[in-house]
């Protein structure tokens, strides 16, 4: 009877050391689906300004290299395509010349057999009301005396206190089956 109490006692002791590990255990982070695969192209921003930039991005999914037809109004920029296993992140970024007028104009990615295409708006230039002077701001009122209040601590944070407190538990469990086998024993042993 006496070894099934010290075993009992013993697995109660370990469950409860193992209980703070466990009740603040997280799950492992999931990695995001890939991405479907297949021929994908867009601008950014739809529309724009003459002067303003745009950027043609997609996926070309081919062994191959790939071409972009851009309208004779964009300028390239620059180019941060690319080449990964099985395609190319297209990422090229274009300037709307000065000057440009406003319209629809056709942006197409050449990628083996297909051509996708995607088409960026030029809007007229917003006309820009004159920026009004606006007087200095004022300094605050009342200047703050001493250090500032940040807190902080272990009882501010709740993390430290659960593990405080399952600790303090599971110490408190344990000594509790100590003092239930050591009334157990017989009045002659000691």
């Amino acid at each position: 009877m006496r070894i099934r109490h010290a075993v009992f006692a013993g697995l109660t002791a370990a469950a409860l050391a193992l209980l703070p590990a466990t009740a603040f255990a997280t799950e492992a982070p999931v990695e995001a689906p890939e991405k479907p695969k297949g021929t994908k192209f867009w601008v950014s921003p739809k529309s724009v300004e003459a002067g303003d930039t745009v950027t043609a991005q997609g996926r070309c999914v081919t062994p191959y290299g790939f071409s972009l037809v851009a309208p004779e109004a964009f300028k390239q920029v620059s180019d941060k395509s690319v080449k990964r296993a099985g395609g190319t992140d297209v990422k090229v970024t274009y300037r709307a010349q000065p000057g440009t007028k406003p319209g629809n104009y056709l942006f197409v990615l050449l990628c083996d057999t297909v051509e996708p295409s995607a088409t960026v708006k030029v809007v007229p230039a917003a006309k820009k009301a004159p920026a009004e002077k606006q007087p200095a701001a004022k300094q605050v009122s009342k200047v703050p005396a001493g250090a500032p209040q940040t807190g902080g601590g272990p009882v501010d944070e709740p993390a430290s206190a659960g593990w405080l407190i399952a600790g303090l538990a599971g110490a408190g469990a344990a000594g509790a089956g100590g003092v239930v086998l050591m009334r157990r024993r017989p009045a002659g042993r000691s």
